[in-house]
């Protein structure tokens, strides 16, 4: 069970990176080509809760309170994205190509923290 958690874990990681590139492509679509953003708000759903059963995933896989951590932070900056978008304050939300930044950094680092035969970090 542990074994199979951290395989699926790392596989969530991938995809949720997949995802995040997906979805910077729609937004590049949106401000280039035609003005209609609603394949990049719609797109979101398809994964943002992916972070919710890595968590879930990483408890039952044992793969460290670091990763379980910075798994939570990835929900917690989706959640921010919400927020700073919906914001009147153009400041703020120009805070949200950078989070997407976040994001994907995260996302990248618990693909290599979670490496399956990788000890807990």
């Amino acid at each position: 069970m542990i074994r199979y958690s951290k395989i699926i874990y790392h596989v969530l990681a991938w995809i949720f990176a997949a995802s995040l590139f997906v979805q910077v492509f729609l937004a590049g679509l949106a401000v280039f080509d035609d003005g209609d953003w609603s394949k990049h708000t719609a797109f979101i759903h398809y994964f943002e809760f992916v972070p919710i059963l890595m968590i879930l995933l990483g408890w039952i896989g044992r793969i460290g309170w670091k990763n379980v951590v910075l798994t939570a932070i990835l929900y917690v900056l989706i959640i921010f994205q919400y927020i700073s978008v919906s914001l009147d304050a153009r400041m703020i939300a120009a805070i949200h190509p950078v989070t997407a930044l976040l994001l994907l950094w995260a996302a990248l680092a618990l693909i290599r923290r979670s490496k399956p035969g990788k000890p807990a970090q």
